[in-house]
């Protein structure tokens, strides 16, 4: 008994996404030793404790202490989950329970359409608009609290999406 024609091209679509798939990890391989390679020199003559306990990151000078850094990311992807997590969650359940059924599909259709905006377009906007707006109730505008804003901005439309 020979396969029928859809489970060729169900044998085929298989094979396709498998190579995608390793095509997408061959090029995040090569990211990676690209990444290794173009940082190795200062790896092999900056020991690894003067990224974490040097004064502060003035790579011209020698001092290369990321934490600042670090801390600063993790606290930015804290904040902005803390702020969009919950807020995006009631969206969902509004579009989905409790808007009239016009209204929510005239709703989703904005949240989709905020979510396809890029995040350079979310960060240019943070940094031109945003900060300056921050920087008149709490000075530096730019500062942890603006990053955690335009993050938040950034995710909300896609957890309002997932939870609707």
């Amino acid at each position: 008994m020979s396969p029928s024609r859809a489970d060729q091209r169900l044998a085929w679509l298989a094979w396709l996404l498998g190579g995608c798939a390793l095509l997408a990890a061959l090029v995040a391989v090569l990211i990676l030793g690209f990444l290794l390679n173009e940082s190795w020199p200062v790896l092999r003559h900056v020991a690894l404790r003067h990224f974490f306990a040097d004064a502060s990151w003035h790579p011209t000078q020698g001092l290369y202490n990321l934490m600042p850094m670090l801390a600063a990311t993790l606290l930015s992807s804290l904040g902005a989950l803390l702020l969009a997590g919950p807020l995006g969650i009631a969206s969902g359940l509004f579009m989905q329970y409790y808007a009239p059924p016009r209204l929510a599909g005239v709703y989703r259709r904005l949240i989709e359409l905020l979510a396809g905006i890029p995040s350079v377009v979310y960060g240019f906007w943070g940094l031109v608009t945003l900060a300056p707006l921050v920087g008149r109730l709490h000075p530096p505008g730019v500062s942890l609290l603006t990053a955690i804003l335009v993050l938040a901005l950034m995710i909300l439309p896609t957890v309002a999406l997932i939870a609707d």
